[in-house]
């Protein structure tokens, strides 16, 4: 993984190529995914989705880097970003939003935040995810 796929301090949890899950989810600190995710993911830090991972849901986190297929809302409460050969259908709500040449996007992004918005994109540590499922830890825990 190169440096400008990752904005954190370093990778925390992973589900790797081959890993389909469904249901939702809270992960503190960094997580990759070059699986598939359906549902509801909840990132304390930063939310990185690698060339080969899709998402299909609702995703939110401090920044969120898109690489791979997205469909769905991300809700990033720092920045999102779309990487070259990213293709990603749904809303994006964020305070800054970076898009490479090369990506497919077809959607809504919206960066006026309101009160209400600023509660959906806080994620709170040791905080439940929307639907009361448990805490995904991470790697290092």
């Amino acid at each position: 993984m190169g440096r400008r796929e990752g904005h954190s301090n370093g990778l925390d949890s992973l589900l790797g190529a081959g890993v389909d899950c469904q249901g939702d989810a809270r992960v503190e600190g960094t997580l990759r995914l070059d699986g598939a995710f359906q549902g509801t993911l909840a990132v304390g830090d930063t939310l990185i989705i690698g060339q080969g991972g899709s998402f299909k849901g609702r995703a939110r986190g401090r920044q969120v880097v898109i690489g791979g297929t997205f469909e769905g809302e991300v809700l990033g409460t720092e920045r999102v970003e779309l990487q070259k050969g990213a293709r990603v259908e749904g809303d994006i709500l964020t305070r800054s939003f970076v898009i490479e040449p090369g990506v497919w996007f077809q959607g809504q992004c919206r960066m006026e935040l309101t009160e209400a918005d600023e509660a959906r994109l806080r994620v709170e540590p040791g905080a439940e995810t929307d639907s009361g499922a448990p805490l995904l830890r991470s790697l290092s825990s």
